[in-house]
């Protein structure tokens, strides 16, 4: 039914059938069975790819170079006439059409229908990396306002409040990835009187951590009583879930559902547009600024290589003196 779709150009319904159906079989070719959230992930790929083929109006094998820049365009163009969107989000979709049309390509059923990839000659220049307001650390200042805002909505005594209180604590005072802590099982916290970790970290390493930071403590586990989870620490179920029905438990939650709250927040403090990944930084920040280490900081983010560190802290801070009083008040003994 694809080949014949793109080979005949159909009615426009039987076309837009066909070109949902290759979308759902591209998708699934184009996402690792291991990834995190793959449905999920599928399902953007194809709104993103279906909003190119709106966009232009044509079937894919009539697309131009031309159509993809115009897409393009539009997807970085300043709002109202555009989307308005980043430099880094604009690309990634792009890359996502490009992906389908090299697909395409190689599958039977549509084989010699395609002859090129026309999103590949409108592809813009990658964006280089750490270079966007996402990974710019929160000043002492934007922290305690978002703190104090979320902190505001559990202390009102707000599930979803105290849920969202524990959990940017938990990025705050870890500087743990986003999937890392979103994704924590009762199994991988233990909570006595300070709290362990053990969790697969990026590159699918096991790893264990102390926590030992009181306000965290207090905040997951006012959040787990608050809504009658804490037996959920003897079992394998998600730490963190939605409270859509009256404050009840139900799904497990995910990062995108708490980082449209984390916006919110953000908002409400005055301190405009957010990003989840700005509490890794702000967590290498002060880890720097209180360390004065850059080797402190690569071992408190699990980096691997230093020159990664120093983009998180966009600067290498000044080592403390630590060592100079104790060799002079020995010269002052002779």
């Amino acid at each position: 039914m694809i080949e014949t779709a793109l080979q005949l150009n159909p009615t426009e319904g039987a076309q837009e059938v066909a070109l949902r159906h290759a979308l759902r079989l591209w998708a699934d070719a184009s996402t690792a069975p291991s990834t995190e959230r793959r449905e999920e992930l599928q399902g953007y790929k194809q709104r993103v790819v279906a909003s190119f083929f709106s966009f232009a109006g044509k079937s894919p094998r009539e697309v131009s170079a031309l159509d993809v820049e115009a897409w393009r365009d539009r997807l970085s163009r300043p709002k109202p006439d555009g989307l308005g969107l980043r430099a880094n989000t604009v690309y990634a979709r792009v890359c996502f059409l490009s992906s389908f049309f090299e697909w395409a390509m190689r599958e039977p059923a549509l084989r010699g229908q395609i002859g090129s990839n026309p999103a590949r000659l409108a592809l813009p220049k990658a964006p280089k990396a750490y270079q966007t307001e996402s990974v710019r650390a929160w000043t002492d200042e934007q922290l305690q306002a978002i703190v104090e805002a979320v902190r505001a909505k559990a202390a009102a005594g707000e599930i979803v409040g105290k849920r969202d209180y524990a959990l940017l604590l938990f990025y705050l005072v870890t500087g743990m990835r986003r999937q890392e802590v979103i994704s924590l099982r009762g199994g991988d916290i233990k909570i006595d009187e300070h709290i362990s970790l053990t969790g697969k970290v990026k590159g699918g390493d096991y790893v264990g951590r102390e926590v030992r930071d009181p306000l965290l403590r207090e905040a997951i586990l006012d959040y787990l009583y608050s809504c009658g989870r804490e037996g959920v620490l003897k079992t394998g179920g998600p730490l963190w879930t939605r409270h859509d029905r009256a404050g009840k438990p139900g799904a497990a939650l995910t990062s995108h559902a708490f980082v449209k709250n984390l916006k919110r927040y953000g908002r409400e403090a005055g301190v405009g547009d957010v990003h989840l990944h700005q509490t890794r930084h702000s967590f290498a920040r002060i880890v720097a600024e209180e360390t004065g280490s850059l080797i402190d900081t690569q071992d408190a983010l699990g980096h691997r290589n230093a020159a990664t560190t120093r983009v998180y802290v966009q600067r290498i801070s000044v080592k403390r003196d630590k060592h100079s009083g104790r060799v002079t008040n020995r010269l002052r003994r002779h």
